[in-house]
């Protein structure tokens, strides 16, 4: 800081500066606030949206099922042409 002094002077000024009484609001200005608050009609809730957040939720449980199902598989290196059909493996573990 290039001038503490400076700092020091206002901080004191505003210490001994006298508080101002705090503003009350017209009642009217309340009232108008407080009706269109309670005015807002409640929106329907939206079907398709309903819908698509469950759509969402079951895909996600089909992917984790589908990870889970294919990740013993995608462990296996496949060192010969000969080895069987990995859809033919995945059938048998079910």
């Amino acid at each position: 800081m290039k001038n503490p002094g400076a700092w020091n002077k206002l901080a004191d000024l505003a210490r001994r500066a006298p508080a101002e009484p705090e503003a009350d609001l017209a009642l009217s200005f309340v009232t108008r606030v407080a009706a269109r608050g309670l005015a807002l009609r409640r929106e329907r809730p939206d079907l398709l949206g309903f819908f698509a957040l469950r759509a969402l939720g079951v895909a996600l449980a089909v992917m984790v099922v589908a990870a889970a199902v294919s990740y013993p598989l995608a462990g296996k290196a496949s060192t010969t042409a000969d080895e069987e059909d990995p859809v033919a493996d995945l059938v048998a573990q079910l």
